[in-house]
């Protein structure tokens, strides 16, 4: 049978690369290859720039050493006051200073009272050495305090006392 004048068909004198029907379409422009090649080694290029870039950005970032944790230490309060006397107004209905010795291992840094009907408040608390008083170590166990009140009209009949050796005492 022999082929319809409307078929146009090619065929291809060499064996080794077969029919050569459309071969136009099949064919690379060899300009086109080298774009390519250019494209991929620039974005090769600029990804390896932001790599180095990245990295010395986040070296920059150093952070300190710090410390922090957890631990534990001894506590030893001071033993309760003795020896306690207190000072009256001239009716003698209302206290006005206390002095008592307190018993422990170092001399007190800081010591507040507070003279209460109940159990004291934050604002009846008073510092000594604020009020005038003095802390004075009779020996290297014992210490003898003196606290005056600011307001002369304290009443009640508990004396709250807190001391440290180190820092300031806080109520809150």
């Amino acid at each position: 049978m022999s082929p319809s004048k409307d078929t146009c068909v090619s065929v291809s004198k060499r064996p080794t690369r077969g029919h050569n029907v459309f071969m136009h379409l099949g064919r690379r422009n060899k300009g086109a290859g080298r774009k390519r090649k250019t494209a991929a080694l620039l974005a090769l290029v600029l990804a390896g720039i932001m790599g180095v870039g990245a990295y010395a950005f986040t070296a920059s970032n150093e952070i300190k050493a710090r410390y922090a944790g957890a631990g534990t230490a001894t506590v030893s309060g001071y033993k309760n006051a003795k020896d306690v006397s207190y000072t009256w107004n001239e009716s003698g209905t209302k206290m006005t200073a206390v002095n008592f010795v307190l018993e422990g291992t170092q001399i007190p840094s800081d010591v507040k009272v507070a003279l209460t009907p109940g159990v004291p408040k934050t604002s009846e608390w008073v510092d000594c050495e604020e009020s005038l008083g003095k802390i004075v170590e009779l020996t290297p166990t014992t210490f003898e305090v003196s606290c005056k009140f600011e307001v002369p009209n304290v009443e009640g009949d508990n004396l709250a006392v807190a001391a440290v050796s180190e820092g300031k005492v806080v109520i809150e």
